[in-house]
């Protein structure tokens, strides 16, 4: 089975892809990167491994992301969180999934490291070029980003994407790492040592500090893993760690 679904995470209308391939009630849920989509290109091949590998997947769109609804106004990591919890509850309580494995893109890897994993049966979760945030974090102080946005009301990113300074306030309330730490899920940490968005060497600290953690290092691979031969590594890996 393969479809759409619309849902709603508070007044939020998601959108999402469920490929069901299988009648074991284990689902992996894919969170993409930040203002990215579910049609991203990770997200994409991600499902696509996941299916031929008869894995049951689900990827979907975070709040004012692809084909659901919300304004960047609205994009926090509050909402985000809040999102993942929501799939989940819908996922378990309206199609019947007991087992869950999450993966992240950057910052999907955050906001999985913030899921209510008390509330949910969390088996495994894997973290792609995480945007964990370590180093700045360890001092957490504002960082050049969010005061531009704090004397002009926003940050202009990538394709003129306008992130809200109430975005960057509530960011730093986090601590994505520190998380991961308490957590005995085994986890499985996968970056590239030529990523100029989010330092590699912050998965190694971290995974190093995390219970029951793998670190895969996959040499020269950029953000994204947009080599061919990076990303069917990281696919590889990602699979037989779900598998195992």
């Amino acid at each position: 089975m393969k479809g759409k679904i619309f849902y709603f995470s508070g007044k939020t209308k998601l959108c999402g892809i469920l490929n069901k391939v299988n009648n074991t009630n284990e689902l992996v849920i894919i969170c993409h990167a930040r203002t990215s989509s579910k049609d991203s290109r990770p997200t994409t091949l991600l499902a696509d491994m996941l299916s031929k590998s008869n894995i049951n997947n689900f990827r979907f769109d975070f709040i004012a992301c692809g084909e659901s609804s919300g304004n960047m106004s609205d994009y926090t990591v509050t909402n985000m969180v809040n999102n993942l919890n929501d799939t989940l509850y819908k996922m378990e309580v309206d199609y019947g999934f007991k087992d869950f494995i999450l993966i992240g893109c950057s910052m999907g890897a955050r906001i999985i490291s913030l899921v209510n994993y008390n509330q949910f049966n969390i088996k495994k979760i894997v973290l792609w070029y995480g945007a964990l945030d370590y180093f700045r974090k360890i001092f957490n102080l504002p960082s050049k980003k969010e005061k531009i946005a704090k004397r002009q009301g926003y940050y202009c990113i990538e394709k003129g994407i306008k992130l809200s300074y109430n975005y960057f306030v509530d960011e730093r309330k986090y601590f994505a790492y520190k998380n991961l730490y308490k957590w005995e899920v085994p986890k499985l940490f996968i970056h590239g040592t030529n990523d100029s968005y989010v330092n590699y060497k912050s998965s190694i600290k971290i995974s190093k500090k995390c219970k029951n953690s793998k670190l895969v290092l996959i040499k020269n691979a950029d953000h994204g893993f947009h080599d061919e031969n990076s990303m069917d590594l990281a696919l590889k890996e990602t699979i037989n760690f779900i598998i195992k």
